[in-house]
């Protein structure tokens, strides 16, 4: 299965994936097309940014600006976990989140899924969003997205029905002092 979702995530296509407590739509942050249609289906309005996943702490390096000690930190204790940090983008980043590159930070983590740890070793980063429709409660049974979505969707992995569990901590780590927003 991990093949499959490695060669459809290279090709470009939005798959879904099982994180900790919903499924996610995930594609390849650097590809605007896959990362418009992920938006697309999810019916977005425009300037929405998708969140980005990473398998590990170093990648921060290479996607944010100013990364501060604390936040590094931060990052090292509750990775990988359900800590979301919203960081400064690196400037020389040539991605669009679905923002059109307005906001000049991104919402991150790393996450506690085996399966997807093991998809961003091969992958790098993932743009991903709740799969589900904008506004609307995360999906957590596959027979739910299947119903929804598995005409329109190139693959979708089953992780089996998902806990219902509290979202994600996040730290806007984009001024001084940082503050916990949700």
């Amino acid at each position: 299965m991990k093949e499959r979702v490695v060669a459809s995530i290279k090709r470009g296509e939005v798959v879904i994936l099982p994180l900790e407590h919903s499924y996610v739509y995930a594609c390849d942050a650097f590809s605007f097309a896959a990362v418009n249609r992920l938006h697309q289906l999810r019916n977005d309005p425009p300037g929405i940014a998708a969140q980005v996943i990473v398998g590990k702490v170093a990648t921060l390096g290479g996607l944010a600006q100013g990364v501060s000690p604390e936040i590094k930190d931060l990052a090292e204790e509750f990775w990988p976990g359900l800590l979301t940090l919203n960081l400064p983008q690196n400037q020389s980043l040539t991605w669009d989140l679905g923002d059109g590159g307005y906001l000049n930070q991104f919402m991150v983590r790393v996450p506690n899924n085996e399966f997807a740890l093991s998809l961003l070793k091969e992958t790098g980063p993932l743009a991903v969003a709740s799969a589900g429709l904008s506004g609307r409660p995360a999906l957590r049974e596959p027979g739910e997205i299947n119903e929804v979505f598995g005409s329109v969707v190139h693959l979708i992995c089953d992780g089996g029905a998902l806990d219902l569990a509290l979202g994600s901590t996040v730290v806007d780590a984009t001024a001084f002092p940082h503050r916990i927003v949700r």
